[in-house]
């Protein structure tokens, strides 16, 4: 039973860092559009790079958890979207 216990705390965390990890760039999804919209182009061009460094070094965020894809029994093609042969 602590198994399942550990199971969900860890599955709650990770959905709690997914959540505001998708806060984060929809921030900068509004801040770039305003930029645009100001005319200043060059500060959104800074900010899609700031939003794309972040994307990069959250890995684990955006990527499958190997820990998870077990116990679903998926393999890692499945859990990036391909398919099982």
């Amino acid at each position: 039973m602590q198994n399942n216990e550990e199971q969900m705390e860890r599955l709650t965390r990770e959905l709690e860092e997914a959540e505001l990890f998708a806060q984060r760039l929809r921030a900068y999804i509004v801040g770039i559009r305003d930029e645009v919209t100001g005319g200043h182009t060059g500060r959104a061009l800074s900010m899609c790079n700031q939003a794309l460094t972040e994307i990069d070094s959250a890995t684990d965020v955006v990527a499958p958890s190997p820990h998870l894809k077990e116990p679903a029994g998926l393999d890692a093609d499945e859990a990036c979207g391909g398919t099982r042969e």
